[in-house]
């Protein structure tokens, strides 16, 4: 250590009090830091598990393993596991209303296939043996043609053919009606029997552009083989794309997107630009209430030491070292403070993330956790980025102070200005607020940049304060919007069945068990053309097990018809648990950031009131008495409070306005007017005044017990 780092630790040390808060604002910024990144972590962890558990695990898919041998597969390094399925064949779908998916397609999975690939069963059960087929419901309700569970079927099962090519899956149904398309036949093959053992949701792993409506039956001599498609799960998901650019060039394949997007490799840029985009504005957030902190500090300390560093220059100090030493004390604030806040931040995010846990089943995966994932990296980035944060911080006002001249830093000519444009009016003050008002405002005027820093502190924190209050009302505002226009907990909804098929369906689904109250509206097609329409509506004090059975109904029944059938309750609910969730964590972030305005606005007051303890020592000296130094003090106070309401109010508004214009054109249907946030805003300028007073009274407490004798030797400012 060489002496101007014992100069710069020295410093640190004789002036605790600002060296504690800062410490404490570094700390409270590298917990927000922390909270951010481990946050994102730990919601791309539950996302992807959620997407997994729901779509599958694997990465790739190769819809002809013929074309790859066993070898290429199983032997690969940067394979972890694999499964199978056999492509059975395709049979026409008789009667199917969907052009682009005429076929049925037959997959036979085998014991270890059901476990990488999850089929969500509606009704019924798993096909266990040979001859037992699972349909999917989308069959009925897409293609227009019903099964049961117990049917027995007939199907003519053969192969896709265009030209010498055999298509699979992979392949989108081609007519050949398009120009310069070659069209394709159904190559038939023998019957097969199957009988009907459940209905299933959409298996995920069915592209949405297939030909055929995959139905899975069983077939143990699934494998690696021709007629096989295989599904491939990697070591390291980043590596997926090297991985089939390197192998299947030849070969056709598909992704598993659902699950990679998560991880960050999904060519869907769109999505990935919104999820760095919220996360840089939250980085940006936190650090910009960090650096006014940070910055504040160096530049009352630089201020105060802008003497010693005359005398450091006169002796032969070089620019360079002077600005090392201040980047030497932001290192130590660093290696102090970073630690302590990464980890507060971490059980703070876990509490957090507890709380929102169950709210977060509700609204996306019920089958998946959300817990808190520590990641190493996810730390390193919030520590390197709050060391950036303090470096610059300290860089800043360290480059202005060291490139003065040595007759500036020991005389410090350019500390105050005196002359009487700057000062500004005086005699309205004197006459409204007496000697003690015009020495406040003399004060206040000659130092402009000193308290430019807590008012731009005091401003930021009226800002946030304000727009979280206002976005949370606004999204409170539409949901209660939302909940005053639904009726009844389930509907169900169609515009294409006939009035006795509608009826008939009705005088079921009332009997569903659950069920306390029914209601139904059937408007048949008028001789102007309209269309025959909206609706069913029941009423159930479990509306999420009656909605399930009602689904099973309507499911094994095989409606052909185009409907919805949805859970209003739980639409609701996801909406309120929606909004909790984002109220916690904008009230988690706003007090986080409020907590560094307010140590950025305590350090800023207190500090430069320590500076001024000659100033107010020599005018106690000459009489002036304890009342009329608080009503000094006050009115500073008062100055300060009025100079950051005319600033933060406007600024706070036009902020509150913007969230409003963002949230109703996400909304546009929702009919809702502007409000100001009156309430939000008295807050605000209540915490402001409270804020400024308890800091005047703390440090003017402090300098009124100091001795005047000493306190006019202090040689510091």
């Amino acid at each position: 250590m060489n002496i101007f780092h014992k100069v710069a630790a020295e410093g640190l040390t004789r002036n605790r009090t600002r060296t504690l808060v800062t410490v404490v604002g570094v700390a409270l910024s590298a917990a927000m830091f922390t909270a951010v990144t481990t946050f994102a972590v730990s919601l791309q962890s539950y996302m992807m598990n959620g997407a997994i558990a729901k779509y599958g695990g694997w990465h790739v898919a190769f819809p002809d393993a013929s074309t790859l041998s066993a070898e290429v597969l199983q032997e690969d390094d940067r394979v972890e596991s694999m499964t199978f399925y056999r492509n059975v064949g395709y049979a026409l779908l008789e009667g199917g209303q969907n052009p682009d998916k005429p076929y049925l397609f037959i997959a036979g999975f085998g014991a270890d296939t059901f476990e990488t690939l999850p089929v969500q069963v509606i009704s019924g059960r798993l096909p266990e043996k040979a001859g037992e087929i699972l349909v999917p419901a989308h069959v009925a309700s897409n293609g227009g043609v019903k099964f049961a569970v117990g049917d027995t079927i007939s199907l003519l099962v053969g192969s896709r053919i265009s030209g010498d090519e055999t298509l699979t899956q992979h392949d989108p149904f081609c007519s050949g009606e398009k120009p310069g398309t070659v069209g394709e036949t159904l190559l038939p093959g023998g019957r097969q029997m199957y009988t009907v053992v459940g209905i299933c949701e959409r298996p995920g792993f069915e592209e949405y552009s297939a030909p055929g409506y995959t139905l899975i039956t069983c077939d143990e001599t699934a494998g690696a083989s021709a007629g096989s498609t295989a599904f491939v799960t990697l070591k390291n998901p980043y590596s997926t794309r090297s991985y089939v650019g390197s192998l299947a060039e030849d070969s056709a394949y598909f992704l598993n997107d659902d699950v990679l997007r998560f991880a960050g490799i999904s060519g869907n840029q769109i999505f990935n630009m919104i999820l760095l985009s919220i996360g840089i504005v939250l980085m940006v957030l936190i650090m910009l209430g960090s650096f006014f902190l940070i910055y504040n500090s160096f530049a009352i300390s630089l201020n105060e030491r802008v003497h010693q560093f005359g005398i450091l220059l006169s002796v032969g100090a070089t620019e360079r070292q002077l600005r090392n030493s201040v980047l030497f004390e932001g290192l130590l604030m660093g290696f102090i403070g970073i630690p302590l806040g990464a980890a507060a931040g971490i059980p703070l995010i876990g509490l957090v993330l507890m709380l929102v846990s169950e709210n977060f089943s509700n609204v996306l995966y019920d089958n998946v956790p959300l817990v808190l994932k520590v990641s190493v990296p996810a730390i390193a980035v919030a520590a390197v980025t709050d060391m950036c944060t303090i470096l610059l911080s300290a860089y800043l006002p360290a480059r202005k102070a060291a490139g003065m001249s040595v007759m500036e830093c020991i005389r410090q000519t350019n500390a105050l200005k005196t002359d009487e444009g700057t000062v500004g009016p005086l005699k309205p003050v004197r006459a409204l607020y007496g000697l003690e008002g015009s020495l406040a405002w003399k004060n206040f005027r000659r130092n402009r940049k000193r308290y430019h820093s807590i008012i731009l502190s005091l401003t930021l924190s009226v800002v946030l304060w304000v727009s979280a209050d206002s976005f949370g009302t606004d999204l409170k505002r539409l949901g209660a919007q939302a909940v005053v226009d639904v009726d009844g907990d389930i509907l169900f909804q169609t515009k294409d069945m006939g009035e006795e098929e509608f009826l008939q369906l009705y005088d079921e689904l009332k009997m569903v068990s659950g069920v306390s109250k029914s209601a139904f509206d059937f408007a048949a097609e008028d001789p102007g053309g309209a269309e025959a329409e909206h609706c069913m509506t029941f009423w159930s004090d479990t509306p999420g097990q009656t909605k399930d059975r009602m689904q099973t109904l309507t499911d094994g029944a095989g409606i052909t018809v185009s409907y919805t059938l949805r859970n209003v309750h739980e639409a609701l609910e996801q909406n309120r648990n929606m909004l909790f969730i984002i109220n916690l964590f904008a009230v988690f972030f706003t007090i986080m950031i409020s907590l560094i305005a307010m140590a950025n606005v305590f350090n800023t007051i207190s500090t430069n009131i320590r500076l001024r303890r000659r100033e107010l020592a020599m005018l106690r000296s000459v009489g002036m008495s304890d009342r009329e130094f608080g009503r000094m003090m006050r009115f500073e106070c008062l100055l300060y409070g009025f100079r950051t309401l005319l600033y933060g109010l406007p600024a706070a508004g036009l902020c509150s306005w913007g969230i409003y214009m963002v949230l109703i054109g996400l909304e546009e249907a929702v009919d809702t007017e502007y409000t100001i946030p009156w309430g939000s805003m008295g807050t605000s300028i209540l915490g402001v005044f409270l804020m400024i007073f308890v800091t005047m009274i703390y440090t003017t407490g402090k300098i009124k017990k100091e001795n005047i004798i000493d306190a006019l030797r202090d040689d510091l400012n």
